[in-house]
């Protein structure tokens, strides 16, 4: 399996368990959890990875589902279905847009963002 899914499976999975998805990613994270039960059912492993993906990194949880996908390339082939769907869908859900019109009176700047981490400071109080 391609290294690179990696990176892309745990933004995925982190932005559906952090609820950046809404309504969607439970669809996508149920659809994640079925398509890894439905081939891994009997492993402990990989399960409990899924499992508790919401209180590990959910880069350990990519990588455990990435390693089981090197063995089983038609595993492997769902799994980049699911990535690249799943990533379309997250993405489409962090559009961000602002509207100004009408009478609006702009005295100061105008921020436009998704999802911040930390702060954010637009000059002197």
């Amino acid at each position: 399996m391609d290294p690179s899914i990696v990176p892309t499976l745990a933004a995925v999975i982190s932005a559906i368990i952090g609820g950046a998805a809404g309504e969607a990613g439970k669809g996508a994270w149920t659809s994640l959890t079925t398509l890894v039960r439905r081939r891994f059912g009997d492993d402990d492993t990989v399960t409990a990875a899924i499992e508790r993906a919401e209180t590990r990194p959910v880069e350990e949880t990519a990588q455990i589902i990435a390693n089981y996908a090197t063995d089983d390339p038609a595993f492997a082939e769902e799994l980049r279905r699911w990535s690249a769907e799943s990533a379309r869908l997250v993405q489409s859900k962090h559009d961000v847009s602002n509207t100004i019109s009408g009478d609006a009176r702009i005295t100061g700047p105008v921020l436009q963002t998704g999802d911040v981490f930390g702060s954010i400071n637009l000059g002197n109080p």
